[in-house]
């Protein structure tokens, strides 16, 4: 489109009338008027105005489809510095959502037109899986996105150490294990405790508080230090949140998940591992 079509779009989309843009940009409706119609066209100082107007970046009011990483960069850094902190991680999730979508445009061709209310609304989960690699988006009660590209050599490097990936797992299958992992998660940081405490808190067995002790310095959510106090020796425990526990745990949930996809794409064709 031409930079007087790309304004009179993007001023109706705002619902605004061309005196209502004139007045905000201090030009006359008349004015408006004649950009619209190819008549005239706007004073370039008022270009950076008028884009901040219309809500969108030079870029798109000039229709230039040529974007770089570096200025990508730039821009996601200073929309997400000059948002609010306690709605940064949100605006965050909204881009990686937009990177799902260009994702899933490369295989269907789908709406390009940004919704600011898609990511609110949009409830189901959605992947993209080909040779070049894999998402999982979860928009559930506690959404997430996550990419991992296919490295040259497959994704088998976790397997260089199976035993500790056996015992990582074994550890999360001990019922006891993962009472005591919700309870310190419960406690917060720097939570310090002694054995005696969690078995009783968590109903632990005096015979099994030993290997869940081991199984939470195994999984690195505890470790222990023996203090003098009173002239007597006590081991003491220190909790420290791993989050990538937590993060685990939500893609767990989702491993038998059997709802719908707003959007999912299966065209891959080589192993996920190397023999």
């Amino acid at each position: 489109m031409s930079l007087s079509e790309n304004i009179k779009r993007l001023r109706q989309e705002k619902n605004l009338t061309q005196e209502q843009l004139a007045a905000k940009l201090g030009v006359s409706a008349q004015a408006v008027s004649k950009w619209e119609t190819s008549e005239t066209y706007p004073d370039g100082t008022l270009l950076v105005p008028l884009a901040q107007e219309l809500d969108v970046s030079l870029d798109v009011l000039f229709d230039n489809n040529s974007v770089s990483m570096a200025d990508i960069s730039s821009r996601i850094m200073s929309l997400i510095y000059n948002t609010k902190a306690k709605e940064r991680f949100n605006v965050a999730r909204d881009i990686c959502w937009q990177i799902e979508r260009g994702l899933f445009n490369c295989h269907v061709e789908i709406e390009k037109e940004y919704d600011p209310n898609e990511i609110k609304n949009q409830k189901q989960a959605s992947y993209i899986l080909d040779d070049t690699g894999f998402t999982i988006i979860s928009n559930g009660k506690e959404p997430f996105f996550a990419v991992f590209p296919q490295p040259e050599e497959g994704f088998g490097h976790f397997l260089e150490d199976k035993e500790k990936l056996r015992n990582f797992f074994e550890a999360l299958s001990h019922k006891d294990t993962v009472n005591a992992l919700i309870y310190l998660y419960q406690e917060g940081r720097d939570y310090v405790f002694e054995s005696s405490v969690l078995a009783k808190e968590c109903e632990i067995g005096n015979d099994q508080i030993d290997a869940v002790l081991e199984d939470l310095r195994m999984l690195k959510v505890v470790w222990g230090q023996e203090v003098t106090i009173n002239g007597k020796k006590r081991m003491l425990y220190y909790s420290r949140q791993s989050h990538i526990l937590v993060a685990i745990f939500l893609i767990a949930r989702e491993i038998g998940y059997k709802g719908a996809f707003c959007l999912n794409t299966q065209n891959r064709n080589i192993p996920f591992l190397k023999k």
